[in-house]
């Protein structure tokens, strides 16, 4: 049975192949400006979804072993939760598509990566958090960080448990984070008040000040 940090590998890959698929895509468009963020607007959401299946897979399969490992009673079997992305993703698509108009190619393909790796990562966490909801013996979600990054690392610390139906996983260009279901028989502390403030959507400028703040004091290295 994979671990959580194996499983972080494994959809750090299929995040991966995603990206190559994606990037591949752009090297193959041709013709004017338009005609290219035309025809990766048609192509990459295909690439995200064939990808985003395989997260949410990937997903279940882990949620499925922890609770098995976890011996709680009563039976369960996760769904793969893949959401209707689609406005959102080809708003983000034609984002990154704009250096193509000034001819600049690597900053499509930075941006371009940035969508995609975020767009098959987050199946993967929604899978964990949503089935968190649904099970009766889930108690909430925990963050497994991939380090280096404070923000991550605050969210993540003492393998804190967001329990709250309205936390959301905060995740970044390029954030390697993974969630991680936690059943009745957890031993790990609930996020504190700073984790669910930082996990917010939107943050008021002060707040943000705050926060920057709070990981220099705590999380600086």
């Amino acid at each position: 049975m994979p671990t959580a940090w194996e499983s972080r590998r494994a959809l750090n890959l299929v995040a991966d192949v995603a990206v190559a698929a994606s990037l591949q895509l752009l090297r193959s468009t041709t013709g004017t400006a338009e005609q290219r963020r035309y025809d990766l607007l048609g192509g990459v959401p295909e690439v995200v979804a064939y990808y985003s299946d395989g997260s949410a897979a990937l997903a279940a399969d882990f949620y499925d072993d922890e609770r098995a490992a976890a011996n709680v009673s009563g039976p369960f079997t996760s769904d793969l939760i893949v959401a209707d992305r689609t406005v959102k993703l080809r708003r983000a698509i034609a984002w990154s598509a704009e250096p193509l108009f000034d001819g600049d190619d690597v900053l499509a393909g930075k941006r371009l990566a940035e969508v995609v790796q975020l767009e098959a990562a987050r199946p993967y966490r929604d899978t964990i958090t949503g089935n968190t909801e649904r099970d009766p013996q889930a108690i909430g979600w925990r963050r497994v960080a991939s380090g280096g990054c404070p923000f991550c690392r605050m969210l993540a610390d003492r393998g804190a448990v967001y329990t709250e139906r309205t936390a959301r996983f905060s995740a970044h260009e390029h954030c390697h984070c993974t969630a991680a279901p936690a059943f009745v028989g957890y031993d790990g502390p609930e996020a504190s008040v700073q984790q669910y403030r930082a996990s917010r959507r939107n943050r008021t400028p002060e707040q943000q000040a705050q926060l920057r703040e709070y990981l220099k004091e705590h999380y600086s290295d």
